[in-house]
């Protein structure tokens, strides 16, 4: 690539022509940082934008009228914020103190709207990973309701069928006493004894005289064969129960889910950073400890986007020394000039006037000279 002779020096021209202006007004900028703050403030307002875009393509719920509401906002916090490099350059180069007042007041207002939307953006770099633990972690109590519910009513059941062997075995027993009872009952007396009929007859027949508890013995008996019999078909509904009640389906449920929440867990940055902040295992981080880490995480990066592109503009500019004006002629009043200049003019016309004289004296006498030996001619000439 070659350039010109009036390439070359029109561009030597034009820096010259810089070099100048900045000394004139006493600093010069940096146009390289210059460009890189407003690259980063397009990079900043880029993606500002488009993230407040998949916003509201989230939470529009369909409506596009929801949606145009929803990126008014953006748009203008989008324009607040492309002000931030120019204010910061006025910091700079402006004279007036209250020009330069105002310029940082509206830098600072311009860096929280930068804080703003950096923040939203990431909060939504985290919201995928925290969308997909929530969702693991309310399957995981699901399964561990689940899992809890089946546990007591296997207790349930086991103490119910607990409970009715224990009066099973009452019943067993309270039957074999009153078994036992009845069968210890004193056999009836009975003896032969002569009757006469209606017929006036004379018979014999036999009377048998009953011991008085025999009759409660065996409802005492019955009852209690009645009860036991109650009691096994309430124990055998109850262990059938019991039985049907398995274990392993609920167990393999919540061991999935214990293991899909703790993949979930370890693949979201967030939850791993707050465990290393709090010396936890991440799947042991509070909602409140994510809360208070993220606003750290998420709002101290934000500050600092907001304040590199303004400390990137603010340093593009450097003061200078103007540059001192080259010594003009300095003019004298006629006056002051004839009363500092006049001797000195008096003095070199005297010794002009002398060196003249000397030099017309020196003639003179080499003339005089010459013409006082005419012989030397006419000898020279013979």
């Amino acid at each position: 690539m070659s350039f010109s002779v009036q390439t070359v020096g029109a561009l030597r021209a034009a820096r010259r022509w810089a070099r100048e202006r900045d000394e004139a007004r006493g600093y010069s900028i940096s146009y390289k940082r210059i460009a890189l703050a407003f690259l980063a403030e397009f990079v900043v307002i880029g993606t500002s934008l488009y993230g407040a875009w998949m916003f509201s393509q989230m939470y529009g719920s369909g409506n596009d009228t929801a949606k145009h509401m929803m990126m008014l906002a953006p748009i203008s916090y989008a324009l607040i914020e492309f002000c931030r490099v120019p204010l910061a350059l006025s910091t700079r180069t402006q004279r007036s103190l209250v020009i330069k007042a105002l310029a940082a007041i509206g830098v600072v207002a311009a860096m929280g709207v930068t804080v703003k939307s950096m923040s939203q953006l990431g909060e939504i770099m985290f919201r995928p990973r925290l969308f997909e633990v929530v969702k693991k972690h309310e399957l995981l109590i699901d399964a561990q309701n689940s899992h809890a519910s089946l546990i007591k009513r296997i207790e349930d059941a086991d103490a119910a069928v607990e409970q009715l062997s224990q009066e099973l075995t009452y019943g067993e027993k309270h039957l074999s006493e009153a078994t036992a009872a009845v069968a210890g009952l004193p056999p009836p007396n009975c003896q032969k004894l002569w009757v006469i009929t209606r017929q006036n007859r004379r018979v014999q027949t036999t009377k048998c005289t009953v011991d008085t508890r025999t009759e409660a013995m065996k409802k005492n008996l019955e009852q209690a064969s009645t009860t036991r019999d109650a009691v096994k078909v309430r124990l055998g509904s109850a262990q059938k129960d019991r039985a049907a009640l398995k274990r392993d389906e609920i167990d393999r449920k919540l061991s999935e889910a214990q293991v899909a929440h703790k993949d979930a867990v370890f693949h979201s940055q967030l939850h791993s950073f707050t465990a290393m902040a709090f010396a936890k295992d991440p799947t042991q981080v509070t909602d409140g400890e994510i809360a208070w880490f993220l606003r750290i995480f998420v709002f101290a990066p934000a500050v600092f986007v907001s304040l590199a592109s303004t400390f990137l503009a603010i340093t593009a500019v450097e003061k200078i020394e103007p540059k001192e004006p080259e010594p003009s002629l300095v003019e004298i009043d006629e006056g002051a000039g004839a009363y500092i200049l006049e001797p000195f003019a008096q003095q070199v016309i005297r010794e002009a006037t002398e060196a003249a004289e000397h030099a017309a004296a020196t003639a003179i006498g080499k003339a005089a000279r010459h013409e006082s030996r005419p012989e030397l001619k006419v000898v020279g000439e013979s």
